[in-house]
């Protein structure tokens, strides 16, 4: 595994440099990160270029045993580009352009500037062609961030009028396909169509809060902002790799924060790469991300570019709290339990100036390596110890889905909103899986499933057609799909089907929605599971729980057809009405799942399906707070285990395991410290 850390050597005097590099060579770490907010050091004048400087350390440090990520210095152009070319400054969905003197202040889609990225891209390329120390690059920095990601300039305004007539052909089919009979907003020109005022961005709610636009037009901004910026971002790739053959990736902020569909973007480059910054004293570090990331270039490594180091200045937010004793060792360990190839903390020095002053980092101002630094050291040396087992397999037997069309659609047009967020709802059924022994990876709604016995659909509001019969092949050649309300509601245009809901599956889940409603905190209503059939489904171990009685939650959906029962309501008019479903549809099984549960109750729910379709389950008995992450390699299993729950632990381990790194074997019953990781290894057959 690639572990370091991120580097400024241009705001660096020539002791300060000198100070740093022999503590990064002393550190232990194989890799440093460079680059990304350097244009003007790179090109101080238009067309004269200086890398020696960063070439000298680079080449210093590569001598040592590290060796360096460039980064391409986009996110943030020079004074004298925009002084040349203000026309390249970003306009937000208010029309106001952003001036300089941040980041991110440009049009991705703005000629100009393109012209002027490719050239700054081809030349650090050029100036590093064949060095052996460039272990890969990282374009721009943080793709659409901080309100970036849906320019509205005239430029933008132009090729999206372009996208649409390329999209609909006419523009009596877009009338006919958005409705826009509705509220008289039929358009005679694609020319007449604004872009969305209201796109999600920065101070458009505040400006313009009542304002209702056409579903169809922002979700097809949605998608056209992330071509665009795909775009923009492979120009770039393709000025690099005429003199680089090294990974290229660029570095994410999260699953879904910006307008990019991280599945379509990452597809030209080597590496999907994100940035996270969890907060580390006593809370969990959540995996979704982690098994996100692997699954965004189906099951292939990934990076972490920037990662929490230590407290810092902020006016608010947990995340800048120092990490307790252990926890960057144990949040490192555990992104390469779940397939990280690549960990930086952000950053190696704190800044004393700038809009990140103050900010965290592994030393302090003053350069002297305390605890974060020697803590680095061990982690380091730690991970040395793991790389035997960085080719070791996932379970691949069940995965969630997750969709961006219906990530947009549900913020477009939000269900029981602020409860429920869509990428949550993903994270908290992978969740689950999780705390009931199953290591799941999550992929894409429109991705492959052939691998799994189990797919999870969370609240896939958009649906193809395609997809539809997707799900039906899957399910007929025997698989077993659990998809929850609000499935396929609406077609790829973001407009409602007009058929009964599950639009196209009401035959393969054997259930037809007949009423919905949210739930509110003051309308939750309880519900039975059907212990006759349940337990006949779950043949429950008498030591699992089997939990008949819970509530229902976020959403309600009651359901008639002829599916199975699997829970129904006991109160209120919903008394005997489904709302847990099960049918046989060709060989394998379709489970829908008409509300939230509470925690035990969908853990009971999953445990009983998965038992069904004969996916293995890792038996670990632990509190909640303790994660288990499950590998495979050289016929054996590797357990990892985080202990998030801020105190020592005990787990029951199965019968035969020994301590991975000390090769010695384990107690049935052990501890695990604060913070604490341990790696087991048991003797077993690949499911």
């Amino acid at each position: 595994m690639r572990y370091g850390v991120s580097y400024y050597p241009e705001h660096k005097t020539e002791g300060d440099l000198r100070h740093d590099l022999e503590l990064l060579k002393g550190s232990g770490i194989n890799t440093v990160r460079m680059g990304e907010f350097a244009w003007c050091r790179m090109e101080p004048v238009e067309g004269q270029y200086t890398f020696g400087w960063l070439q000298e350390v680079v080449e210093e440090l590569g001598q040592a045993g590290i060796r360096t990520i460039l980064c391409t210095p986009t996110a943030c152009p020079p004074a004298w580009l925009v002084k040349k070319h203000p026309d390249i400054l970003y306009m937000d969905n208010r029309r106001i352009r952003r001036p300089f003197g941040g980041r991110r202040h440009y049009c991705y889609n703005n000629e100009t500037y393109r012209q002027y990225s490719v050239k700054i891209a081809e030349e650090l390329a050029r100036a590093f062609a064949g060095n052996s120390y460039v272990a890969g690059v990282q374009i721009d920095n943080e793709p659409a961030q901080e309100g970036t990601g849906r320019c509205c300039c005239p430029v933008c305004v132009d090729r999206f009028h372009t996208y649409l007539r390329e999209r609909f052909g006419t523009i009596e089919e877009f009338n006919r396909r958005s409705g826009n009979i509705f509220w008289s907003q039929e358009y005679d020109d694609f020319e007449e169509i604004p872009v969305p005022v209201n796109t999600i961005e920065v101070g458009a709610q505040d400006q313009i809060r009542a304002y209702y636009e056409n579903p169809t037009v922002r979700l097809a901004f949605e998608r056209f902002c992330s071509d665009s910026q795909k775009e923009y971002q492979d120009l770039q790739v393709q000025a690099l790799r005429q003199f680089l053959q090294v990974p290229i990736t660029t570095n994410a902020t999260g699953l879904a924060t910006n307008s990019i569909d991280y599945y379509d973007s990452t597809a030209s480059l080597d590496r999907y790469a994100f940035d996270f910054y969890p907060g580390l004293r006593d809370a969990r570090v959540d995996s979704f991300p982690y098994a996100f990331a692997r699954g965004v270039k189906d099951g292939a490594p990934f990076w972490v570019l920037e990662f929490m180091s230590g407290g810092g200045h902020k006016l608010g937010g947990n995340g800048r709290v120092q990490p307790n004793p252990g926890a960057l060792k144990q949040a490192v360990v555990q992104s390469f339990a779940h397939g990280g190839e690549m960990m930086l903390h952000f950053q190696f020095r704190t800044y004393p100036f700038g809009a990140e002053q103050l900010n965290y980092a592994i030393v302090d101002m003053d350069g002297v390596p305390r605890r974060r630094y020697r803590e680095m050291q061990e982690t380091a040396a730690l991970l040395k110890k793991l790389e035997p087992l960085e080719q070791a397999s996932f379970p691949r037997q069940v995965a969630v889905c997750f969709d961006y069309d219906s990530h947009w659609a549900l913020r477009i047009k939000p269900v029981n909103d602020p409860a429920f967020h869509y990428v949550e709802y993903c994270g908290k059924l992978y969740n689950y899986l999780e705390q009931v022994g199953v290591t799941a990876d999550v992929t894409a709604l429109k991705g492959d499933w052939s691998a799994y016995k189990v797919v999870v659909i969370p609240a896939a509001i958009v649906m193809t057609r395609a997809t539809q019969e997707k799900i039906r092949r899957f399910v007929e050649q025997g698989g077993t799909v659990v998809a929850t309300f609000l499935t396929s509601v609406k077609n790829e245009d973001n407009v409602g089907y007009t058929v009964s809901l599950p639009a196209g599956l009401t035959d393969v889940f054997g259930s037809v929605v007949e009423e919905v409603e949210p739930v509110f905190p003051e309308n939750h209503t309880r519900l039975r599971m059907n212990v006759e059939s349940y337990e006949a489904l779950c043949h429950m171990d008498e030591t699992e729980d089997n939990v008949q009685e819970t509530v229902d939650g976020l959403w309600s959906e009651l359901l008639g057809g002829v599916s199975e029962t699997m829970g129904s309501y006991l109160e209120d008019y919903k008394e005997g009405a489904k709302v847990l479903s099960a049918f046989t549809y060709g060989k394998g099984r379709a489970y829908y799942v008409g509300t939230d549960l509470e925690p035990e109750a969908y853990r009971t729910f999953l445990r009983g399906i998965l038992k069904e379709a004969g996916v293995a389950r890792t038996l670990v008995e632990r509190e909640e707070g303790v994660e288990l992450v499950t590998r495979y390699g050289d016929g054996e299993t590797y357990l990892y285990l985080f202990n998030f729950t801020a105190r020592e632990t005990i787990v029951t381990l199965p019968e035969g395991c020994r301590d991975y790194l000390t090769g010695q074997g384990l107690p049935r019953k052990c501890r695990i410290a604060r913070n604490g990781v341990l790696v087991a290894a048991l003797q077993t057959t690949v499911p």
